[in-house]
């Protein structure tokens, strides 16, 4: 997969004018590399039409040479920890004139640090949307086994939590024994921190665990993902230890039940993220609940839990979803100081709908 990417990347570059393409963002520098590592400083690349370098720190440097295919690698030397005279020194080495960049993901320090440097040997020109943003929208093969063995494990642990919570537990209580649990299961860890929002603090979507103690008969938000070998899932469920206290609970979580299940049902490719957006928010519209639901319907998974497309009211008309991509579905309704409640799965889009990929189970009351 990395070297066809590659040959992209570089057809991409041609259509661009640019002699070379240096990839900042983590995930895409994973994506192209398959070298996983979040911190932004721990590396770059530095493509072009016949060389690709990865330049990168001691600290770095062996599972580099381990994961990292095909790739120059480049360190350099001590006490040096920084790229400025190695991307100088290749551009002059390999005649590059115009070299283009993630603005997204370059800071203005370093832009200007590699732009004085680089005077009369090259310019950067800034590249809105990394190209390799839009490589990652569809997902292969093998990717998609990855995710699938991602949710698979977050399937499992939720099983496992189902099984264990208990009435008294604190969130934070039921956060661990969900991140232990994962990573028991061979998960790298949590893909992002664990949400378990209880009672009155299930109307914050992004709610933090703390040490509430859960009680009977209220509504529990469970948003978790395990990340494993570098790609994420991402699942929501809400639950309630016995029956809730109040018959509007249960009507609420109806409504966003249904509206989950309605935009599965109706989703494929080739729709907009705004009119998939569409097809969730219209059943808590006609519901009443239009004003509770306060975040958009879904957006892509991959090697961020959180990437393109999205599901949105903001999503651009013309951009459609495209076949192969996995995207969530997450409709919620938050009414403050009161409850909240959000159900979620990952699908995969296809032509003529999706496969969701998510099996856990979406009953309300456990007992």
């Amino acid at each position: 997969m990395t070297q066809e990417n590659i040959g992209k990347v570089r057809a991409w570059m041609a259509e661009q004018g640019i002699d070379a393409f240096l990839v900042t963002q983590p995930h895409n520098r994973t994506y192209l590399s398959g070298w996983f590592e979040d911190e932004a400083g721990a590396g770059i690349l530095l493509i072009g039409q016949r060389h690709q370098f990865l330049l990168t720190s001691p600290l770095y440097s062996e599972v580099v040479s381990h994961d990292a295919a095909g790739w120059e690698v480049i360190v350099p030397p001590p006490p040096e920890r920084e790229y400025t005279k190695i991307i100088v020194s290749l551009a002059q080495e390999h005649s590059w004139e115009k070299i283009g960049f993630e603005a997204e993901a370059l800071s203005y320090a370093a832009y200007a640090k590699y732009s004085k440097a680089g005077e009369g040997a090259f310019t950067l020109q800034p590249i809105e949307g990394s190209y390799v943003d839009t490589l990652r929208l569809v997902k292969q093969p093998q990717e998609i086994e990855l995710l699938r063995h991602a949710i698979a494990i977050t399937d499992a642990t939720f099983a496992h939590i189902c099984r264990w919570i208990q009435p008294g537990m604190t969130e934070k209580e039921v956060e661990w024994e969900i991140s232990r649990k994962m990573v028991e299961l061979e998960a790298d860890g949590p893909a992002f921190k664990t949400i378990v929002a209880s009672g009155p603090n299930g109307s914050m979507p992004h709610a933090v665990a703390g040490q509430r103690r859960i009680q009977r008969g209220e509504l529990i938000t469970i948003d978790m993902g395990a990340r494993y070998r570098s790609y994420c899932a991402d699942m929501t469920r809400t639950i309630c230890l016995g029956e809730p206290a109040e018959a509007r609970m249960r009507e609420i979580y109806d409504a966003v039940l249904g509206a989950m299940r309605t935009c599965e049902q109706k989703l494929h490719a080739g729709m907009s993220g705004r009119e998939a957006d569409a097809l969730a928010r219209n059943v808590l519209a006609e519901a009443g609940l239009a004003e509770h639901f306060v975040h958009s319907t879904g957006h892509g998974v991959g090697l961020q839990v959180h990437e393109g497309p999205v599901l949105s009211q903001r999503a651009p008309e013309q951009v459609k979803l495209p076949i192969g991509c996995v995207v969530t579905v997450e409709p919620g309704v938050y009414i403050a100081e009161w409850t909240g409640t959000r159900v979620e799965d990952c699908v995969l889009v296809k032509e003529d709908g999706v496969e969701v990929l998510t099996q856990s189970p979406t009953e309300l009351v456990i007992q």
